[in-house]
């Protein structure tokens, strides 16, 4: 292999300038359009906003676990003292930076969780099942936890992005040693409140419904989806001019490597949920899968195994597969759409029998997606796209995949 020659940071642009604010403002624009014309939408049924209940929490959790995803890849690299990701490490600081924003946009799940949630629907309380459930499947309850979690994400994730961009000032080993001892408890406690908010979000909307396994289910589509956008988000910025001979096709590689473990990964999480409910054939339990396979949901289901596992599965097998630009932009665009439609058939056939899409589900992907893009944008935009002064950062800009 060809020696790698290590490219001067002054080579290329690594901030993003007047792009910023150019894309924060048609972001902003998008996502507040886009949630107007939902709630519009919404006011015109007469199921007292149900529909544009059920659409809101498909879109919340699916940019909810994004940046949850980018939550767990930060001090997993940290922990591992791994050198490759630095160059891209300052995208997934700001991807999961964005937790206030997500906090405010999680005002109307709480507000709305009477038309979601089993437990909280009007004569819950007389259901015999649910009622040793009630201490914790209540709305206070149910809104105290959710203070607690984002307390949680976000002391942890303004750490990582303050103390990353601090040392691009002062060039502190020290921070970076601060950094390493905190990811041990990052990883421990983001695991056991990502898997509790799972439960709560989207496993709760049945209550009588649960799976043990249901948590790593849902932050698996989140981490893979991470990596995907992650992926258009860098091709995006070496487009427009900005950090092109910083990361390399060997940058893309390890992103491929991810993408493609994940899938597989999630694809025997989902698996594993499927066949030991099949095997046990109890019909408490087997009733969430049997909802799920008629009436429409059922090729929805088939959509969704073919898109989000064996397909990214086999386009992502090939070592020149992930090496190729072309290649990685497609399934970078392809594992997103993949895992939303995953969510949605997750989600929606608990608001209907039937299969369902209306624009008011687009509406809220772009109304949702477009605040928090723009989110994600502003914060970029303040500092540099890469950590200037990491320790690690010249081992990143000369690494090469074995």
């Amino acid at each position: 292999m060809a020696h790698h020659i290590t490219p001067r940071l002054s080579e290329t642009k690594t901030t993003m300038d007047g792009l910023g604010s150019k894309v924060f403002a048609i972001s902003g624009i998008i996502g507040l359009v886009g949630l107007i014309v939902a709630v519009v939408f919404g006011m015109q049924t007469d199921d007292s906003m149900r529909h544009f209940s059920f659409s809101y929490l498909v879109n919340y959790a699916y940019f909810l676990s994004i940046s949850l995803g980018a939550f767990t890849f930060i001090p997993l690299m940290f922990v591992t003292k791994a050198s490759w990701n630095v160059v891209l490490r300052r995208l997934a600081e700001v991807t999961v930076a964005v937790m206030p924003v997500l906090a405010l946009l999680a005002i109307p799940v709480i507000y709305f969780s009477s038309n979601i949630y089993g437990w909280a629907a009007p004569g819950a309380e007389h259901i015999h099942a649910l009622k040793h459930k009630a201490g914790y499947l209540n709305q206070t309850a149910f809104a105290i936890r959710w203070v607690i979690y984002f307390a949680i994400w976000t002391g942890y994730s303004l750490f990582y992005w303050r103390s990353s961009v601090r040392q691009d000032t002062t060039g502190d080993v020290e921070i970076t040693k601060k950094m390493e001892k905190l990811s041990g408890s990052a990883i421990l406690i983001g695991a056991l409140t990502i898997a509790a908010a799972a439960f709560d979000l989207v496993m709760s909307i049945d209550p009588l419904w649960f799976s043990t396994i249901f948590g790593i289910y849902y932050w698996c589509g989140g981490f893979v989806t991470f990596f995907a956008m992650l992926t258009l988000a860098i091709m995006g910025l070496q487009n427009s001019g900005r950090m092109e001979k910083i990361i390399s096709p060997e940058h893309f590689h390890d992103l491929g490597k991810l993408m493609f473990a994940f899938t597989f990964f999630w694809g025997y999480i989902a698996f594993s949920q499927y066949m030991l409910y099949w095997y046990a054939n109890i019909p408490e339990e087997t009733s969430w899968f049997l909802r799920r396979s008629v009436n429409g949901w059922g090729i929805v289901g088939f959509v969704t195994l073919f898109a989000t596992l064996l397909l990214p599965f086999a386009g992502l097998i090939s070592y020149y597969a992930k090496r190729n630009r072309k290649m990685m932009a497609f399934w970078g665009f392809w594992i997103p759409i993949a895992q939303w439609i995953n969510l949605y058939w997750v989600i929606m056939p608990e608001f209907s029998d039937s299969f369902i899409f209306s624009p008011m589900d687009v509406a809220l992907f772009f109304g949702i997606g477009g605040i928090w893009f723009a989110a994600i944008v502003k914060l970029a935009s303040q500092n540099s796209l890469i950590p200037t002064k990491d320790p690690r950062l010249e081992d990143s800009l000369r690494f090469e995949n074995a």
